[in-house]
């Protein structure tokens, strides 16, 4: 992986994001873009304390600073990349961000975002409009930020025998080889919670093999739609990898509400891709 572009929104820059977005970087050995929106759909918030300031806490949780001004974002960027010894690179697009954002994926190995972002002056439930806009047309791999990382100690494959699903799990792969070592469960939903353990099940099982030293199959019964949230709610350390407009599991993620609820219910870096 060569290039990873953070999408961040340069009137209200989130320090969970960033700092994110340089523990991906650092995994990956990685340059860091910061694509930075300065749209002209933005307006400011009447000038009240608790719309107007951002607090963002530093290292230490000792000192704050308000950030409104797309130079301070810049620069809070830049200082934050090279505390955590990032090599970093800004592009400042005041166009439309969503036009924008997938011209840039084209060339992109990896989006990273915060799934409640947004470039008006008011609430969204996440994924926001913006979001699902960049899920559903980005050139390359989108990863959801979660509000808070820990460490990262397991991967989750959700698989439902698609291509779209198996091309998820081999675009992780190819990208983050650094994490081999880490744990990894193959996931399958079926009515009846059987295994059915076909052709197609052994030959991703041994490709997985070969790719990470720990590798496990879990099936569970129910609707993707129910156990996908009930699996991940209130879980850590996890990692969940899933390809969108599938059969089955993954397509059902994108009908009406039930993307937008897992993104809402877990607070778990998410990797999306389609073929």
């Amino acid at each position: 992986m060569e290039k990873i572009i953070v999408i961040i929104n340069a009137h209200k820059p989130d320090m969970g994001l960033i700092d994110f977005a340089c523990r991906i970087a650092t995994l990956s050995k990685t340059k860091l873009t910061g694509l930075f929106i300065d749209t002209i759909y933005y307006s400011p918030a009447p000038p009240n304390r608790e719309r107007m300031s951002l607090h963002l806490i530093r290292d230490d949780e000792s000192t704050a600073a308000t950030v409104t001004d797309t130079d301070q974002a810049l620069n809070l960027f830049k200082q934050t990349c090279s505390k955590k010894g990032v090599t970093e690179h800004v592009y400042v697009d005041k166009g439309e961000p969503i036009q924008q954002v997938l011209q840039e994926s084209r060339f992109a190995d990896l989006l990273i975002v915060d799934p409640e972002i947004n470039f008006y002056d008011q609430k969204e439930q996440p994924p926001s409009h913006f979001v699902k806009e960049i899920l559903s047309h980005a050139a390359c791999p989108v990863l959801l930020a979660p509000q808070k990382m820990h460490e990262l100690e397991e991967i989750v494959f959700c698989y439902d025998g698609s291509a779209s699903s198996i091309f998820a799990i081999k675009q992780f792969t190819y990208l983050f080889p650094e994490l081999q070592n880490r744990r990894s469960i193959l996931l399958e939903i079926n009515k009846k919670g059987i295994p059915v353990f076909d052709e197609s099940h052994y030959h991703l099982m041994d490709w997985l093999k070969t790719h990470f030293t720990s590798v496990q199959y879990e099936c569970l019964e129910g609707t993707a739609k129910d156990r996908l949230f009930t699996y991940f709610f209130m879980k850590k350390n996890k990692l969940i990898v899933m390809g969108a407009y599938g059969r089955g599991l993954l397509s059902t993620l994108f009908k009406r509400s039930s993307l937008d609820t897992l993104v809402r219910t877990v607070d778990l870096p998410i990797f999306i891709t389609h073929d």
